[in-house]
């Protein structure tokens, strides 16, 4: 009998993966990680039910995050990841040449040891000697950063804010402030925002709740197979830098990300458009 891994969409949607083998279950101190070899996506990791990151799709979420936010800031050399045990997103930040240093701020060190050990494509990153990785709570790690030291790019690469996981705090308007003041002037600050289809108060109230904080927000899109009804988001905000104009050339090969999908991304379909405030939608008007 075939072997299939179950992630409740909704309570009237549910997405299957055929499963040849369970490679690791377990729970650490803060979540259920699994991850499971699919028959057509490869490895595939899941933190308390949900999908996070398989071998197949990986890049097309990694280089968004990733490349928007370093491509548009004029000179991103100091970049700070909260969440991310993967290193998927670390992987595509360290691909930049300009970049001079990464920090990792994660909370759960069994998933970067069980993504070691099951998810090489991604964990690569962690013996690149320009990242440091540190096990602490992201909202705390802010609290704590001493005045004065502060950050290119900011990426928040973490669980959805629903249910009782370990992302509930990162998606709260105190956190946002708190990164705000460890933004250097011209930084940008991207969060994933899930998918409209299925988490629309979370691109509302998140694009909402930032424009009380930050002079610069956009929202942007792509397209993961694996999550939800595919089409997935993003929030980008900053201090004063457009994230949705690509200043730098991506001159190594990518998969997903040019400059003409850079562009792109920042328009926003009517389904998107109606769930965000219209100042927002700048970058669509032009």
């Amino acid at each position: 009998m075939a072997l299939w891994f179950r992630e409740e969409a909704s309570p009237g949607h549910r997405l299957e993966w055929k499963v040849r083998r369970v490679l690791h279950s377990g729970r650490s101190a803060y979540q259920e990680i699994t991850v499971v070899e699919t028959e057509d996506f490869g490895p595939t990791l899941a933190l308390d039910g949900i999908v996070q990151t398989t071998a197949k799709d990986e890049f097309i979420y990694h280089e968004m995050m990733a490349l928007v936010p370093l491509t548009a800031h004029p000179a991103p050399e100091r970049v700070l990841i909260i969440g991310g045990g993967d290193g998927g997103l670390a992987r595509e930040v360290l691909r930049c040449p300009w970049v001079r240093e990464v920090t990792l701020v994660e909370i759960d060190p069994e998933v970067v040891e069980v993504s070691k050990r099951f998810l090489p494509g991604h964990a690569v990153s962690f013996a690149d000697p320009r990242l440091t990785v540190r096990f602490q709570d992201g909202a705390r790690y802010l609290e704590e950063l001493p005045a004065g030291e502060a950050f290119d790019v900011i990426l928040v690469d973490s669980t959805d804010p629903e249910g009782e996981g370990p992302g509930r705090t990162l998606y709260a308007p105190p956190f946002r402030r708190q990164v705000l003041r460890a933004l250097r002037e011209g930084g940008l600050f991207v969060q994933q925002t899930g998918t409209p289809f299925y988490n629309p108060d979370t691109v509302r109230e998140v694009s909402q709740d930032s424009l009380a904080v930050f002079p610069v927000v956009r929202v942007y899109w792509c397209v993961v197979p694996t999550y939800p009804g595919g089409l997935f988001t993003f929030l980008a905000a900053g201090r004063g830098t457009d994230p949705s104009q690509p200043r730098r050339p991506v001159t190594w090969e990518t998969r997903w990300y040019s400059e003409a999908v850079h562009r792109a991304s920042f328009v926003l379909p009517p389904l998107l458009a109606d769930l965000v405030p219209r100042v927002v939608q700048v970058a669509q008007q032009r």
